[in-house]
């Protein structure tokens, strides 16, 4: 069964702001829209500082702009029609499995 502790809360909480502002990068017209996304960002960061008070930076770093990446694509397929090509989904699928891999080599 797979179990977190809070560090990798963070992980996965720094995670999902990251795409949530990434989105806003998007779609956002407005200044109040704007300060939402710094919002999300001084969150993110929040998020992302105490990830790394615990497990190594450079896992925490690659993990968060991995999802970045990844989360991006998805956005630019599921939300705003973009065509991907097939080595594109490739390199996808390989930052994904690095991911998987950064979290298993520190179980």
């Amino acid at each position: 069964m797979f179990s977190m502790n809070k560090e990798w809360a963070f992980v996965v909480l720094t995670c999902f702001f990251e795409i949530c502002w990434i989105l806003g990068f998007s779609i956002a017209t407005e200044l109040w829209q704007w300060v939402i996304i710094v919002s999300l960002i001084i969150i993110d960061f929040t998020f992302l500082t105490n990830a790394c008070k615990t497990i190594p930076t450079s896992t925490v770093y690659a993990i968060f702009s991995g999802v970045g990446a990844v989360g991006a694509t998805l956005i630019d397929i599921l939300l705003f029609n973009k065509e991907i090509k097939l080595i594109q989904l490739f390199f996808v699928a390989i930052i994904i499995i690095g991911v998987v891999q950064l979290k298993r080599a520190d179980s």
